[in-house]
């Protein structure tokens, strides 16, 4: 049973992953969204060092939560569209497996290289060099947690409005987007970050399972 869903996931993976990469703009979309608002600061602002890197926690991870949510709607709409998740549920094959599959695919193409592009805009905001490792680590665990999110918001509003899904996510976001904004902050003023940092980690533990097993009910929801 166990290397039958584990062929189940290298298969999904596989394809999305073909997919996200015929389609470019899929991933490539979120990223230079990501950009464009970080680089929006300084181009507005000036090389005024100081008062950038007081805005970068926040704008680093607004931008973020933005940039992640264009790839909320795509994560189920291809294969609901095209009868593949129809094709799934019929199978007898654990449906925890497709959603924990597309969550993953989601953070590969949307908070890995949101992830990358992270340090380019810590270097456009003039943050030092010691915030380079709590601003990837507070990624790691935000941008999986919104992948979560993104995933139940797309599964409660397959079908409908693309905008449906991000309306959902927003509000849920805001915890993740604090506790990444403390982080950084914490790291800029040589504070402890640790503590926001096991929360945020807390958060992603309890949501996996959880968040996975609700997403897999609201798409069921659809076949009701």
């Amino acid at each position: 049973m166990s290397n039958s869903i584990f062929d189940w996931l290298t298969i999904i993976l596989r394809r999305d992953l073909l997919i996200a990469f015929r389609r470019s703009a899929t991933y490539i979309t979120p990223l230079i969204f990501f950009l464009i608002v970080v680089t929006f600061f300084p181009l507005a602002l000036g090389p005024q060092e100081s008062l950038l890197s007081s805005l970068a926690p926040g704008v680093i991870w607004i931008a973020t939560l933005l940039a992640s949510l264009l790839a909320v709607e795509s994560i189920f709409s291809e294969d609901f569209r095209d009868g593949t998740l129809d094709d799934f549920f019929i199978s007898l094959e654990p449906s925890f497996v497709l959603v924990f599959a597309k969550v993953l695919i989601h953070w590969l193409i949307t908070g890995l290289p949101i992830m990358a592009a992270s340090i380019i805009a810590a270097i456009i905001l003039y943050l030092p060099f010691d915030s380079f490792l709590p601003i990837l680590l507070s990624l790691i665990l935000g941008t999986s947690f919104m992948s979560l999110l993104g995933a139940l918001g797309a599964a409660l509003s397959l079908g409908k409005s693309a905008i449906l899904s991000a309306i959902i996510v927003l509000p849920f976001s805001i915890p993740t987007l604090l506790m990444g904004t403390s982080v950084i902050t914490s790291s800029i003023n040589s504070q402890d970050y640790f503590g926001f940092l096991m929360i945020m980690g807390a958060m992603l533990a309890i949501g996996i399972p959880l968040l996975c097993l609700l997403t897999v009910e609201a798409l069921l929801l659809n076949y009701d």
